[in-house]
């Protein structure tokens, strides 16, 4: 049994609250007043440093057909140095996608011996063996996955493409078990190429045939669209992701490349972020083995931005363009953990979860050299990181690999998440 003393806790509103954390794998209690406990074997004291929960990652792409293994150590190890303790892997290369019962043993398998971070899984729907990929895709709901992938056209030898036609048939086979979709692709039967009005198309086309279905985008950097999900959110169950790489080169000029359209007339960018209108912000991150003549519709974010990208949302977005802290966590933290179901056991510091840290220091700075070569100051700095009650980050140095694979909990539709983006 561990006790933070003298914590400084966000609260909903600008202010924050110093409180007391007694916690061991899981938070026990926080109080404003004195914690006693006959069980206690370590005082830390915190000196008024801010707590935060670790950050969450909806969808990391870092299983590849080559070096599997040492993918989710290097990339999660290098995550967990950033303050990120849970990952769900949505992956467009998997040499082994997970279609089955025993594909998840497979890879749970694996994960708990390489990742360095809890991680959880997005399935993948396999059209043919039609008639009976919708049961299969059920059983495997059934025992906890967090979605499931549908890439248009698939990226993958291993996962046939499936058609819009045939995604719109799933729905519908499936609409009343309230299954978590993540759709990545374009309409390619129109477009021979990505683009980001391609992609836009494509999503329309969907949404003609959504039933109850929450469904996820994992990767909108075109502002037309991020627009127009705005306005349907209301009425459909669908959530999306900002690529943070893509912010920073919005409002940092850190280049990495990347193709994005951002830019509004009316600058409301930055007024959907400080108001709480982006549900949430994703590493997009691959793994640096991915062919390169891969459309861009499936390129993620390289991992060097890991130990660096959860802090450049605090020091750009909190503190130094004032979006409200809370309104940070919960596009890092709480609304991925609401999507992936696996709320309240991530996402946030309360009695009952996991006692996933990040202690956080807003009055250090911490100088990060971005992959562009550009050399950027950061406020504040991260100190150390806890994983389900274990300092598994102390002075920039990460512990042995401890990740546990997670299972879906709840269920991921936003209307039963009464304090998330709706």
């Amino acid at each position: 049994m561990k006790l933070f003393t003298n914590v400084s806790l966000p609260t909903s509103s600008a202010a924050f609250k110093r409180v007391n954390v007694l916690f061991n794998e899981t938070i026990i209690k926080i109080s404003s007043d004195e914690i006693q406990s006959d069980e206690l074997t370590e005082i830390i004291d915190l000196k008024g440093k801010i707590l935060l929960p670790g950050a969450v990652d909806a969808h990391s792409h870092i299983i590849t057909e080559k070096d599997a293994e040492k993918n989710l150590a290097h990339i999660t190890k290098s995550a967990l140095l950033g303050g990120w303790t849970t990952f769900a892997e949505l992956s467009y290369f998997n040499p082994k996608p997970i279609f089955h019962l025993e594909d998840i043993k497979y890879w749970q398998d694996l994960i708990e011996k390489n990742s360095f971070l809890d991680m959880a899984l997005w399935g993948n729907v396999n059209i043919a063996s039609y008639p009976y990929h919708a049961e299969a895709a059920q059983e495997l709901w059934s025992q906890g996955i967090v979605g499931f992938a549908l890439l248009h056209p698939s990226p993958n030898k291993h996962i046939p493409t499936i058609s819009l036609p045939e995604i719109m048939d799933l729905f519908l086979d499936i609409y009343e078990s309230d299954t978590l979709f993540a759709f990545q692709g374009y309409d390619f039967e129109d477009d021979q190429e990505f683009s980001f009005q391609s992609q836009d198309n494509a999503i329309k086309k969907l949404l003609r045939r959504i039933q109850e279905n929450p469904i996820h985008l994992p990767y909108i950097s075109y502002y037309p669209t991020l627009e127009f999900l705005n306005s349907i959110y209301k009425r459909t169950d669908i959530s999306y992701a900002l690529n943070i790489a893509d912010l920073m080169k919005f409002f940092s000029g850190i280049d990495l490349g990347q193709e994005i359209e951002l830019d509004d007339p009316e600058h409301q960018l930055f007024e959907l972020l400080r108001t709480n209108k982006i549900y949430m912000l994703s590493n997009n991150v691959e793994a640096s083995s991915v062919p390169e003549n891969v459309s861009l519709a499936f390129r993620g974010t390289t991992e060097k931005l890991l130990p660096y990208s959860y802090l450049w949302t605090l020091s750009e977005l909190w503190k130094k363009r004032k979006v409200p802290l809370a309104t940070v966590i919960k596009m890092t933290s709480e609304n991925s953990a609401k999507r992936l179901g696996l709320y309240p056991t991530k996402g946030c510091i309360a009695a009952g979860s996991d006692a996933d840290f990040v202690i956080y220091n807003p009055e250090k700075e911490t100088l990060f050299k971005a992959p562009d070569g550009s050399i950027n100051k950061l406020e504040g700095s991260i100190e150390e990181v806890y994983l389900r009650g274990n300092r598994v980050v102390q002075k920039g140095k990460a512990a042995t690999a401890s990740g546990s694979f997670l299972f879906r909990r709840n269920s991921p539709k936003r209307r039963y998440n009464t304090t998330s983006w709706i």
